[in-house]
C-alpha cells in the first residue's frame, strides 16, 4: 500500500510482521496521519480461512477501543495485510525469563496492576457491542505470555486477537470443535472443543 517497510519484526506460521512508515486514514472525515506502523501480511500461499480470519481480526478490533488492545488503522485484502499501531516494548514472556534467570519474582505491585488491566482489557473486548448493537462476545483464545507487550511507559498490550473467537451474529459462526490456542495455557472447555466463553480468557490469565 502506501507505507514503507523499515524491518521484520516477526515471522510466524501465516505470516509475517513488520515495522512501517506511512500515512493512516483519518476517521470521522479528519485528515490522515504519518505514523509509524506494524503490517501484519499473510503469506501468498494462505489459505481462505487464514485470510477470512485475518479479516474479522481488523474488524473485531475496528471495534472494540481499549487503552491495553492494540489498535488497527486499515484493513488491505488485496495486500492480505492489516496495518496497525505499532507497540514498543518487551513481551511479558521476557520478562518472566530474565526475573527466573535472576531468580528475582516480578514485584507483586506490578503482577496486580497487569492483571488488573489485562482483566479490564478482556472485558472490554468481551462486553464492547458490534455493529448491530449486540455485545461482540470477543474471546481471544490464545492469551499467553508471548501475547501480552509491556512497554517503556508501564502501559500492558494484548497482542494477536488472529485466533479470537466471536460470538456476535454480524460475525461467521465457526463449529466450536475446532479446537484452537496454545495447549498449555487451554481451559478444560476449549482444549475438549466445547462451547466456551470470556471464562477461557480469564483462565489462560490465572495461569500466567
Amino acid at each position: 500500500g502506501r507505507y514503507e517497510i523499515l524491518s521484520a519484526l516477526g515471522e510466524g506460521q501465516y505470516g509475517n510482521v513488520w515495522l512501517a512508515v506511512g500515512e493512516v486514514p483519518g476517521r470521522h472525515g479528519q485528515p490522515g496521519k504519518r505514523r509509524t506502523v506494524a503490517v501484519k501480511r499473510l503469506r501468498d500461499d494462505a489459505d481462505a480461512e487464514s485470510l477470512r480470519l485475518l479479516g474479522q481480526e481488523f474488524a473485531l478490533l475496528d471495534q472494540v477501543k481499549h487503552r491495553s488492545i492494540v489498535r488497527v488503522y486499515e484493513y488491505l485484502p488485496n495486500e492480505r495485510a492489516v496495518v496497525m499501531e505499532a507497540v514498543q516494548g518487551l513481551p511479558l514472556r521476557g520478562v518472566i525469563d530474565s526475573c527466573n534467570q535472576a531468580r528475582e519474582p516480578i514485584p507483586t505491585e506490578a503482577v496486580i496492576e497487569m492483571v488488573c488491566e489485562i482483566a479490564d482489557g478482556l472485558y472490554q473486548a468481551y462486553t464492547s457491542p458490534g455493529d448491530n448493537g449486540e455485545p461482540l462476545a470477543l474471546v481471544h483464545r490464545d492469551l499467553k505470555p508471548e501475547n501480552i507487550m509491556l512497554t517503556p511507559t508501564g502501559e500492558v498490550k494484548i497482542l494477536d486477537f488472529g485466533l479470537a473467537r466471536v460470538g456476535n451474529a454480524e460475525f461467521t459462526r465457526e463449529d466450536p470443535r475446532w479446537i484452537k490456542g496454545t495447549p498449555i495455557y487451554m481451559a478444560p472447555e476449549q482444549a475438549r472443543g466445547e462451547e466456551l466463553d470470556h471464562r477461557a480468557d480469564l483462565f489462560a490469565l490465572g495461569l500466567i
